[in-house]
């Protein structure tokens, strides 16, 4: 006996569930979501969670600052606990950069985000014990937040089973059943569902789930790696800041009170052969080479660091795009089948905003110019999607 559904999604990281969430808000009866695994098993457990808005494209620093608002509201929206860490952004740039980044911070600014230039000794009170050169530039964004990922998650999926959102985890789909020209339903480890819609939101497995109906997106898998570092036992230092540093292309933000999160600007180490990538079986820890790599560079933005030590590593697969921006588009050949995918890593920080207007693009068909810039036609006519804050 099958089962019907409004819409089916499959993958329940973050994006599926932040869609699944408005779908309902929306007056959606009947939402599925579909997991193979348990939820944020992939990508969303493993994201930094940080959000912040100091970008050079209008419309990505307004995925940011959505993100900021929904987390920033969320409790008191949905009555459901979560820690937000309010601490800020702080960008250090070098001076060959400032051009670059000036026009960063006037296109942030003019998407509503709230930042400033300081000097170096601004920067240094706002974190004690950073290397503030004085011909470094430095911008504040006040109002950049991080959370931990996983149980950001699954406060979402919380909300979302409040409002009468079917979630069934350890639900593997199989085949993708196409009727004519409209999708039909899923043949999945739970039996089969029926529904004339259907979101593919499963990070880089979706590339081969939708290649397998003729809808080829240029997604590649990444091995992408990360480290948590413990504070010198006798530092009086302690990271206090979110911090991207691009005299050592690192990000960083605090892990409670003795330890720190430092990842790497990971377009500079995108493997040339990802076909040789299980995204299902690799290394899940970080290589001694990327630790002695990130270790270096972060004396070099917090020189008290030097004499911290690596707490624990972790890896995880990206879903690369050419220009590390969503996929986020409805199929032209099959009528009712959408897909969000190639988020590059940046998937938990855009995932309001995604969730929001894929449930808009699902529901009513609304294509709005904002939601239509991350298409999959863009690879085809050469316009990339240009964000970074700095030079790249």
């Amino acid at each position: 006996m099958s089962r019907r559904a409004d819409v089916i999604i499959v993958g329940g990281g973050i994006t599926g569930l932040s869609t699944a969430l408005h779908l309902k808000q929306r007056g959606v009866t009947d939402v599925v979501v579909l997991e193979r695994h348990f939820i944020g098993a992939g990508q969303s457990g493993r994201a930094a969670g940080i959000i912040r808005a100091t970008v050079q494209h209008p419309t990505v620093s307004a995925t940011q600052l959505e993100g900021q608002a929904f987390f920033d509201s969320f409790e008191s929206r949905y009555g459901i606990p979560l820690d937000v860490n309010r601490v800020g952004y702080l960008l250090i740039a070098q001076s060959h950069e400032r051009e670059y980044v000036e026009q960063t911070a006037a296109v942030a600014k003019k998407s509503g985000c709230v930042l400033s230039e300081i000097d170096s000794h601004e920067a240094a009170d706002l974190q004690p014990g950073l290397n503030a050169e004085d011909d470094c530039i430095y911008l504040y964004e006040p109002g950049a937040i991080f959370v931990d990922p996983m149980p950001a998650t699954h406060a979402v999926l919380l909300a979302a089973k409040a409002l009468g959102v079917t979630v069934l985890e350890g639900c593997e789909v199989g085949t993708i059943r196409v009727e004519g020209d409209k999708v039909s339903g899923v043949e999945s480890a739970a039996g089969r569902f029926e529904a004339p819609s259907l979101l593919i939101a499963t990070s880089v497995w979706g590339q081969p789930q939708l290649s397998a109906l003729g809808v080829d997106v240029p997604v590649r898998p990444h091995i992408a790696q990360m480290a948590f570092y413990q504070v010198p036992p006798a530092s009086p230092f302690r990271l206090r800041r979110i911090i991207f540093d691009s005299r050592a292309n690192l990000y960083m933000r605090p892990e409670h009170e003795l330890q720190l999160f430092a990842g790497r600007k990971e377009r500079d180490f995108i493997e040339t052969d990802s076909n040789s990538i299980d995204p299902d079986n690799y290394r899940q820890t970080a290589t001694h080479q990327a630790v002695a790599d990130m270790s270096r560079k972060l004396a070099v933005t917090l020189p008290f660091m030097s004499q911290g030590f690596v707490h624990r590593t972790y890896a995880c697969t990206y879903d690369i795009t050419p220009d590390e921006m969503p996929i986020l588009d409805r199929a032209t050949t099959i009528r009712g089948l959408t897909f969000a995918v190639g988020f590059s890593g940046g998937g938990f920080s855009t995932s309001p905003w995604v969730g929001k207007r894929m449930a808009d693009l699902i529901a009513d068909g609304s294509n709005p110019n904002d939601l239509q810039l991350f298409n999959r036609e863009r690879f085809d006519k050469g316009k990339l999607i240009r964000w970074s804050n700095t030079p790249t």
